[in-house]
């Protein structure tokens, strides 16, 4: 018996060796670099969201020493590897730009020699690196109006009479008129060459996702919606604006109801005007979502 048993294992051993490789290996494989792509992407955009936090809290020193006392509609963070201010942080720093100046920020409370870095913090996991501006920027928004309706704009900021700004309007927005947008450009391996959408891979790894994450592809193209040119967005999205116009006719004619949860998971949302063909730009101005290039895209509440 125990001859048996051993002469049954081995040839069970011999079987196996010769077995093909599983049919869906290539697929799982593209699977599994989109699921790392998109969470890179999703800690990339939680450490922007704390350095964000940190000002408007008050807390925020820059790598220069220099504290940052407001934050103003537009503000963008990324990642400049080739200044020679990230030195041993190349994939560890990011840039706070303002206006026309920009600070350097490190992100590790240790650079890669081990030396202590001015100023910095913890903000991303351990092991993490930030993707480079030319790829991906975190933007501050600051809004006058919901940024669903018609003519909404970034906020205007009080002055002196004299030209003086005596603040930033980003302290004082009514409440769901700030907003936090990531954008990411997509690499080829992504995107389908016979539709232009993101891949089946991508998509499958964007399920995976939370709907209020509001986390999905973004492409310039005619939108299903409005029969116009936009920016069309496919993936997983629970953000108000999508649906604010839909609620506000379901309160109408269903006063005392609430509006159904389940009607407020969408997975296609046109944006609006707000967001024009030239609006996604990073580094130096170069643009990162282009006609061509479909992005990785999130927004939300900040």
């Amino acid at each position: 018996m125990y001859l048996l048993m051993l002469l049954a294992t081995f040839m069970a051993s011999i079987y196996g060796y010769n077995l093909s490789a599983r049919p869906d290996y290539d697929r799982d494989i593209a699977y599994k670099k989109a699921l790392s792509m998109v969470f890179k992407f999703s800690m990339q955009e939680k450490a922007m969201r704390s350095i964000f936090g940190d000002i408007f809290e008050g807390n925020l020193v820059t790598g220069e020493g220099n504290s940052v006392p407001l934050a103003w509609p537009g503000d963008m963070l990324y990642a400049d590897a080739s200044s020679s201010k990230a030195r041993d942080n190349e994939y560890t720093h990011v840039f706070l730009h303002q206006d026309d100046d920009s600070q350097i920020i490190y992100l590790r409370r240790k650079d890669a020699k081990g030396s202590n870095n001015p100023h910095g913090k913890n903000y991303l996991r351990l092991g993490m690196k930030v993707y480079n501006g030319d790829e991906m920027v975190t933007r501050l928004l600051c809004m006058d109006k919901p940024v669903n309706e018609s003519g909404a704009d970034y906020c205007v900021s009080p002055t002196d009479g004299g030209g003086n700004y005596t603040g930033s309007c980003c302290e004082s927005v009514a409440e769901g008129l700030r907003y936090i947008v990531s954008y990411k450009k997509l690499d080829p391996r992504f995107v389908s060459r016979a539709t232009g959408e993101g891949t089946l891979d991508l998509m499958r790894a964007l399920n995976e996702r939370d709907y209020h994450e509001s986390t999905g592809v973004i492409r310039w193209m005619k939108s299903p919606e409005t029969n116009k040119e936009a920016w069309v967005f496919r993936g997983k999205i629970g953000f108000l604006p999508v649906y604010a116009d839909d609620m506000a006719e379901w309160d109408e004619h269903n006063p005392g109801e609430g509006y159904p949860v389940e009607l407020r998971n969408r997975s296609m949302w046109t944006l609006p005007d707000f967001f024009d063909k030239d609006f996604f730009t990073g580094l130096g101005g170069k643009k990162i979502c282009d006609v061509n290039q479909p992005c990785l895209f999130r927004i939300q509440n900040f």
